[in-house]
């Protein structure tokens, strides 16, 4: 005849289990936050290709009522935006800066970060940017054609999904070889996603 323990399992046993169950539950968390980072990324790749759109939209419409197209914030098809002396001589000028790491993130507020403004405005509530980034970027475009204002006549304001992101761009005045190209990203990772268009 076997005789059974009526204790139940050691405490030994129940540490290993305890153990075990740790482990699984971080390793879910860890799956988790990849999951959500992710679609993070894809939420805010999608939200910059309808910028790019909208930007697509505007140009050709201003390219019908005046004869040749910009994009919003540009006074002149020629002009960049933020200004001529402020913004970026070439898509190349800008792109190097990208891939070197010169505004490579909302903590960047070096002087690269004032060749970027704003798509739907700093001071805009429903654009949401966290007040110590704003000096990280160019103030919003102030010349005769305000780049918000014209902005939301063609797309609906979008926040950034992530927390210090905000949505911002830069134009290159196009000349007599080229057109203007416009070049969208998130100030939360601007090397990381980023669209150049140029029709």
């Amino acid at each position: 005849m076997q005789l059974r323990s009526k204790m139940g399992n050691s405490l030994a046993e129940f540490a290993v289990v305890i153990s075990l169950m740790a482990i699984l539950i971080g390793a879910g968390q860890v799956r988790f936050s990849q999951s959500t980072g992710q679609s993070k990324i894809k939420k805010s790749a999608e939200s910059i290709n309808k910028i790019i759109m909208a930007a697509n939209n505007f140009y050709l419409n201003t390219s019908n009522e005046e004869g040749i197209g910009r994009f919003p914030g540009q006074d002149k098809w020629t002009e960049n935006v933020p200004d001529s002396t402020e913004g970026y001589s070439s898509v190349e000028n800008a792109l190097e800066d990208l891939a070197e790491g010169k505004f490579d993130s909302y903590l960047n507020g070096s002087a690269y970060g004032n060749k970027w403004v704003s798509v739907f405005g700093i001071n805009n509530p429903d654009a949401k940017i966290f007040h110590q980034h704003v000096d990280k970027i160019h103030t919003d475009d102030t010349g005769s054609k305000i780049g918000p204002d014209e902005w939301l006549d063609y797309i609906d304001v979008m926040k950034s999904p992530f927390q210090d992101g905000h949505y911002i761009y830069t134009v290159i005045g196009g000349n007599s070889n080229s057109r203007p190209a416009i070049i969208v990203t998130d100030l939360y990772r601007p090397a990381e996603e980023y669209i150049v268009f140029r029709p």
